[in-house]
């Protein structure tokens, strides 16, 4: 392999540390892209990315729409919410695409 030739380091599904599992995501939101880290105990939840994203980019809960490879993720929905983000096949690495109003937090 000479050196010119790009490496392609694919992350983990989430990196375990201690008790604690990361989960790095790419987020879009509007014309920025910015990287979060998600820290959980187990794997992480809509309700934890929905608390993410609120803390990050000051979008209520209630105003966040979520969309993973087109599909709208429905966090905001007590049921759903506690679902494990992998059952939406998202891991570690992935983009998700953000779309609200910022508000006053």
């Amino acid at each position: 392999m000479n050196d010119q030739t790009p490496r392609k380091n694919e992350l983990p599904p989430t990196k375990a540390s201690g008790n604690h599992l990361y989960t790095k995501l790419q987020v879009h939101f509007g014309g920025d892209v910015q990287d979060i880290v998600l820290k959980s105990e187990k794997e992480p939840t809509c309700n934890e990315l929905g608390q993410v994203l609120q803390e990050v980019f000051r979008i209520p809960l209630a105003e966040q729409l979520v969309y993973f490879r087109g599909q709208r993720l429905h966090h905001n929905n007590s049921s759903a919410g506690n679902r494990p983000l992998t059952r939406y096949g998202i891991f570690s690495g992935n983009t998700i695409t953000l779309v609200g109003k910022r508000g006053l937090l």
